[in-house]
Formats: structure tokens, sequence, C-alpha cells
């Protein structure tokens, strides 16, 4: 492990800020690929593929929380149906509700070629961050009143 560590210092010691952001997109990923992350306690299942027409699209998919039943609060309810409805105008991400009334976010990204993984922590991180205002009233709702 000590070998790895003090590879990668000494491969940032001498390496100036231009060939490290040549380094982080001169690579590609292998794909298909898929991993995990959580932001804002929320999981989100990341998948990325190969299109059959060249390049590649990713999909970020997270449970961002559930519609409470009226008989658990009403206020609650209609507050968060008038969340989804307005979060259908998000950009990159769809907000929609499945049949167990969970609130699932859903954001795809295409990529003329194959992306670099700088490339794909970026556009996974850009979708993440536009559910947050999404993710913060949806913490806000358990406050209101039964």
């Amino acid at each position: 492990m000590t070998d790895i560590t003090t590879a990668i210092n000494s491969l940032a010691d001498n390496t100036d800020n231009a060939d490290r952001a040549a380094l982080l997109t001169s690579h590609s990923m292998p794909l298909p690929a898929t991993f995990r992350f959580t932001y804002l306690d929320v999981p989100f299942d990341v998948g990325i593929r190969r299109k059959p027409e060249g390049g590649a699209e990713l999909v970020v998919r997270g449970k961002l929380g559930n519609i409470p039943y009226s008989a658990e609060s009403v206020a609650a309810r209609d507050f968060l149906q008038t969340v989804v409805d307005a979060s259908r105008n998000l950009p990159m991400v769809d907000i929609d509700v499945d049949r167990k009334q969970a609130i699932i976010a859903r954001g795809m990204m295409a990529f003329q070629s194959v992306p670099s993984p700088a490339t794909i922590a970026a556009g996974t991180a850009a979708i993440a961050m536009t559910v947050k205002p999404v993710r913060e009233l949806i913490v806000k709702s358990q406050d209101l009143p039964d």
C-alpha cells in the first residue's frame, strides 16, 4: 500500500496543473460501467454505456423520498405533489412518482464519444446537484403538520 501512495504522491509532486488536467481527460473508461454514490442522504445509481450509433449515454437515478399517504399528512402530501409538478421543468433531470409513491429522479447525458472518467464525474455531479432543491423541500415536508 505504501508503494502506491508513494507513486501517487510522486506523480502529484512532479506534475503541473496543465499536465494533471490532460491526464484526467486523456483516459477513457471501459464501458458499460456502473457505480453508486450518496448525496444528501440519497443513494444514487449511475450507469454509462456505449450507444449503438456511437458515443455514450450517462444515466443517474435516485429515490429522493416518498409521498406520504393522506392518512399520514394531507399537508405534506399536497405539498410534495406540488413540488413534483414544479420539478418537471428542471434541466437534465426528470422527477416523477412511481407506483409505490416514491419520488424518483432520473438524469441523462449523451456524449458524442466515450467520455473520460473526469467528464463522467462532472456530468454525474451536475445531475445530482440539480436535484438538491427538490431533496431539500422533501426533507422540509417532514415538518408539516399531520
